[in-house]
């Protein structure tokens, strides 16, 4: 079944039209096109000269180049430009076709996601750069989320027991709030779960909802066995590699 079949009419009307979310706006030139979060579009591009001119600390994990930079007095943001998996990245690396481009798509998801209640970062914009026959580059900037590990490098502390099955419960709670609001992660591993001890509570993040699909309900049985055997694989791997 094609991604649309489970969106609502309006989410559809959204994506094809490419209209940003409430609280968005368009800003596009000929190169480039820009989905920035209203009243933040000069700090957003300010962030990107950033970039340009090398003023930014990049930072390690998961595909794709993560870059931290200065933004506004609720702290830093986060940059991430899009690269290839799999075999194609060899031949494509950071080229993306996809309609609606895929940051644009993942911009929509994850506020679809927070709006519904699941806890994942504030996503602040995405932005496509066009190349010659319909190619883009892709970037997406959300909040930095201070104090948070991934789960694995959270494991890599060596937690007690007690911690880790504590951490453990609270993350399958989580899940299942995404799965209840309707939201089929893609890519759900140890590295797309951040976790923070936060006075004795532990808080959890879900992050990277890059081709996440979007359900008026909540998430057939189908759908969650598929996101958690992707975890299951996940924790596997860790496991073999410890």
């Amino acid at each position: 079944m094609s991604f649309y079949a489970h969106v609502p009419d309006t989410m559809f009307v959204v994506f094809r039209s490419l209209t940003p979310p409430n609280g968005f706006a368009e800003h596009a030139t000929t190169a480039c096109s820009w989905w920035l979060r209203d009243g933040h579009g000069s700090a957003l591009l300010s962030a990107l000269e950033a970039i340009k001119a090398g003023r930014a600390d990049r930072l390690q994990g998961g595909r794709g180049i993560i870059q931290r930079v200065p933004f506004d007095a609720q702290g830093p943001a986060i940059v991430r430009c899009y690269q290839r998996g799999g075999l194609v990245r060899h031949f494509v690396h950071d080229l993306y076709w996809d309609h609606p481009p895929r940051p644009f798509a993942e911009l929509c998801t994850t506020v679809i996601a927070r709006e519904r209640g699941v806890p994942t970062v504030e996503v602040l914009g995405a932005g496509v750069e066009w190349q010659s026959f319909g190619f883009y580059r892709g970037t997406l900037i959300t909040r930095e989320a201070p104090g948070f590990l991934n789960w694995q490098e959270w494991l890599h502390t060596d937690p007690p027991v007690e911690e880790r099955q504590a951490v453990t419960e609270r993350i399958l709670q989580t899940i299942n709030t995404m799965h209840e609001s309707g939201i089929s992660h893609a890519d759900l591993n140890l590295t797309n779960i951040l976790v923070r001890n936060d006075s004795d509570r532990y808080e959890v993040l879900i992050i990277d909802f890059d081709r996440a699909r979007i359900f008026p309900a909540p998430l057939p049985s189908s759908h969650r066995k598929r996101n958690l055997a992707r975890l299951r694989r996940s924790i596997a791997k860790f496991d073999a590699e410890e």
